[in-house]
């Protein structure tokens, strides 16, 4: 028996975003890391892969017999839209996380300057500021770039993807 490795998991909110099943999202991480071709059966109105005897899409209930017809590649245009969402969502994480470290950086100066005890010992104060760097530092980063940084990054990245949708469908018509 192998060990695979479970997707990576994000913040998810039911916005009615109709693009990005997690498989589609899946097949196009691979094929952007060159683990996978472009090639296969996916669903002619979202794009998920499908497999070869699937005549309703999983995701989007889309009958592959009456509605869109599969087709064979996915658009460079919907890769796009999933890169510029991750580029998005990855932004915000970091930018909130560093945000952390340094109100960590800024707030164990505090301490360290208006503490009468540890501004006549360089030893205590390094100590303290170190440890406030260490804990405060990995605790806002992951509560300002973990938390805050990936839902405000996801709901501003599905905006985005759902304006990129809304116009990719009017350009395909």
């Amino acid at each position: 028996m192998h060990d695979s490795v479970p997707a990576e998991q994000r913040f998810r909110e039911d916005d009615g975003c109709p693009l990005f099943s997690q498989a589609l999202e899946d097949h196009l991480v691979a094929v952007s890391r060159g683990e996978a071709p472009n090639r296969g059966r996916f669903c002619g109105n979202c794009y998920t892969p499908l497999s070869p005897t699937t005549e309703v899409c999983p995701h989007c209930h889309e009958d592959t017999r009456t509605g869109r017809k599969p087709v064979t590649t996915v658009p460079d245009e919907v890769m796009d839209i999933l890169r510029a969402q991750r580029k998005t969502e990855s932004r915000w994480v970091t930018w909130m996380a560093y945000l952390g470290l340094i109100i960590a950086l800024v707030g164990g100066l505090g301490p360290v300057l208006f503490i009468p005890a540890l501004k006549s010992s360089l030893i205590w104060a390094t100590l303290v500021y170190g440890l406030i760097l260490l804990i405060g530092g990995r605790t806002l980063a992951g509560v300002l770039g973990g938390y805050y940084g990936d839902r405000i990054g996801y709901e501003r990245a599905r905006a985005n993807t759902r304006a990129a949708w809304e116009r990719l469908l009017a350009e395909r018509g």
